[in-house]
């Protein structure tokens, strides 16, 4: 059978040895590295992770504050418009106002004209009548005589012009 001598113990022994010497000086310490180099791979792994979940949640809420921001640029948009329409009829009122003032005022002063027209016609024209008259009947006529007579002659003039 076998024989066991003292090569072979020698060599199981040396094995042994070798074994124990990888164990404790070699595997053992590169186990302990590949240990830690896992731990800081799934370490750093995780760290990212939480990085990224952080960064979609920065995304998001950044995205939300652009739709409140949109959502609120048109709001003033159109509290703009609305004010600048509420502006435009202001004025355009106000505008028709002092259109209206204008209009009024230049009535009243056309007609306050024409009166001071008429009456300074209505005077020349009696003058022009009686001297008219006066030169057709070569006869001169008292100052009262020809006051009447100017009120009678405009008199008949103003019912024959404004019928």
């Amino acid at each position: 059978m076998l024989e066991l001598n003292g090569t072979i113990i020698a060599v199981i022994l040396n094995f042994l040895i070798l074994v124990w010497i990888l164990n404790r000086f070699f595997y053992k310490p590169v186990e302990e590295v590949i240990e830690a180099r896992r731990n800081l791979i799934s370490s750093t792994i995780e760290e990212a992770e939480k990085k990224l979940s952080d960064a979609e949640d920065l995304k998001h809420e950044y995205e939300d504050r652009m739709k409140e921001v949109e959502e609120r640029s048109q709001e003033i948009i159109k509290n703009a418009a609305s004010a600048a329409k509420d502006m435009q009829k202001d004025i355009i009122e106000e505008a028709r106002k002092e259109a209206g003032f204008i209009t009024a005022n230049a009535a009243k002063e056309a007609e306050i004209i024409k009166k001071d027209i008429y009456s300074s016609v209505r005077s020349s024209i009696g003058s022009l009548v009686c001297a008219a008259a006066g030169k057709l009947i070569r006869k001169n006529i008292d100052e009262a005589s020809n006051s009447a007579l100017i009120e009678n002659i405009v008199g008949d003039l103003e019912k024959a012009e404004f019928n």
